[in-house]
């Protein structure tokens, strides 16, 4: 504090209204030949208080003779030199949090980004409405749009955070590692504040998002949320400090980090599916993984061992067999209960749970031909009249029960004609209700097969079965332990810029 007040006195007016002055601004002034050469400075040393009381008062009281100081002095630089890791740490962290908390608009202007950003997340929800993730309203694209964009948020958010922080010191960076300074305690002394920064800006993202969204699942998936974007944002610090380590001057800092940055997010897989092997070096495409496997997106697909058949064969498939063996497949998928993706209840029609129409009754048969009884015998032409007349009668009598036979017979025929008649209408309008119903499940199975087909198609990879507490345990340790290696290869990287500004 008595050397910020003592070198304050030379900073220009301009200089002291722009905010106080930082401890690296010391070795600016006296780098400034205009402000005095260094007797001039060894000069005015000599006539502060501060060399009365802490050099020559400390020199009388000790009664050191110069053979003393210079014995006292070698001793010093084996001190500095046995200074512990640790010492250093808790003195570089101390500077860095006061350096943090003086410059006060730099502190609030970094408290105050991650809420600002995350309420895009409200603006977002009052378009798209607030349950992207339902199986009713709910649409899949919109849901894994605004799970990507939480990682984003982590990314981008914490890498230009983090840009300036060690190439703005590089000038005492140098100077302190002539003296005794190590490089694992100063960029440790980073990498902590980082992570204070990350715990609460990822808490900044996730309580918004639950506020704009009604995100799926309960407190367990909070916490796996919080704790995924944790590590996201602290991947995107470490890559701020990196491209800090790397950057030559602070202006340049900006231009070196976003370059990393865009290839985080095109690399992701989420804006452009690509193969593994090139997502994997992103810490983005971890991040994004991890959020939708814990929303559970595609946890009932990947319940569902239909799903793992190849597409060949899936489409070989019947509506008998989906109903019978897959939970994720055919009329199955629009109930909720069976099939849980966003989306796939604004397919479902009344006809899926519908019983077929019932077809008419078949109709009865044909009546059969009329037996018409034998006509009488007629008499010989020798007969007398009694027999004559006998057969008369009896022919009247058969005419008339032909004729009964025959109007009774017609009567049925035309009674038949008339079923018939009524059978082709009913059967008519029986297979126009079985097309419809047909056709309105056909609909529906087919909407939501393709939806859930492509998207699993291009991110398939992100989808896991919850209900397998192994599968899903794995899923989360995979997706963690890659970004904190992501992480950690940063920290590697960055120990090295370090060191190699030893021999530059």
């Amino acid at each position: 504090d008595e050397a910020l007040a003592y070198f304050d006195q030379y900073r220009s007016e301009r200089q002291r209204r722009a905010g106080d002055i930082e401890f690296d601004e010391i070795y600016g002034i006296l780098e400034d030949t205009s402000l005095g050469s260094p007797e001039e400075w060894k000069n005015r040393f000599q006539q502060t208080s501060a060399y009365r009381q802490y050099i020559e008062q400390a020199l009388h009281n000790g009664g050191q003779q110069p053979s003393d100081l210079s014995s006292r002095a070698k001793s010093s630089n084996e001190f500095r030199r046995r200074v512990s890791s640790l010492r250093q740490f808790r003195i570089l962290s101390a500077r860095n949090l006061k350096i943090l908390t003086r410059d006060r608009f730099s502190l609030i202007l970094m408290l105050a980004t991650a809420p600002l950003v995350s309420l895009l997340g409200l603006v977002l929800a009052s378009v798209l409405g607030r349950n992207p993730y339902g199986f009713n309203g709910g649409y899949v694209p919109h849901a894994l749009t605004t799970l990507f964009l939480l990682v984003v948020y982590g990314m981008m958010v914490g890498g230009l955070a983090q840009m300036r922080e060690i190439v703005k010191e590089q000038d005492v960076y140098k100077r302190e590692r002539l003296v005794n300074l190590k490089i694992v305690p100063y960029v440790m002394s980073k990498v902590w504040v980082a992570g204070l920064l990350s715990l609460y800006t990822a808490a900044a993202y996730i309580i918004v998002q639950n506020l704009a969204f009604e995100m799926p699942g309960g407190s367990t998936e909070f916490i796996l949320m919080y704790i995924t974007l944790v590590l996201a944002s602290f991947s995107g610090m470490m890559l701020g400090l990196f491209a800090s380590a790397l950057a030559p001057t602070p202006n340049a800092a900006p231009l070196i980090v976003i370059v990393p940055i865009l290839f985080q997010l095109v690399l992701s897989g989420a804006l452009i599916p690509l193969p593994e092997y090139i997502t994997a070096p992103a810490s983005t495409r971890w991040g994004f993984q991890a959020l939708v496997g814990i929303a559970g997106i595609g946890s009932s697909v990947s319940a569902d061992a239909c799903w793992l058949l190849p597409e060949e064969q899936r489409n070989l498939l019947t509506a008998e067999d989906k109903e019978a063996n897959c939970s994720c497949l055919g009329t199955n998928m629009l109930h909720e209960e069976s099939c849980n993706f966003p989306g796939l209840g604004d397919f479902y029609t009344p006809a899926i749970d519908q019983p077929p129409p019932e077809e008419p009754p078949p109709l009865g048969e044909r009546p059969a031909e009329p037996v018409l009884p034998p006509q009488p015998e007629e008499p010989p032409d020798d007969a007398d009249q009694v027999a004559k007349a006998e057969y008369a009668a009896a022919v009247q009598a058969w005419l008339e029960e032909v004729q009964q036979i025959q109007e009774q017979s017609k009567a049925e025929f035309d009674a038949y004609e008339a079923e018939v008649q009524v059978f082709q209408a009913q059967m008519v309008e029986y297979q126009q209700a079985r097309l419809e119903w047909e056709g309105a499940r056909l609909a529906a199975v087919n909407l939501a097969e393709g939806l859930v087909g492509s998207v699993k198609k291009d991110f398939g990879w992100t989808f896991v079965d919850k209900g397998d507490t192994v599968a899903f345990g794995r899923m989360i340790a995979t997706t963690w332990a890659a970004q904190l290696i992501i992480s950690g290869i940063f920290f590697v990287l960055i120990l090295l810029l370090q060191k190699r500004k030893d021999v530059t």
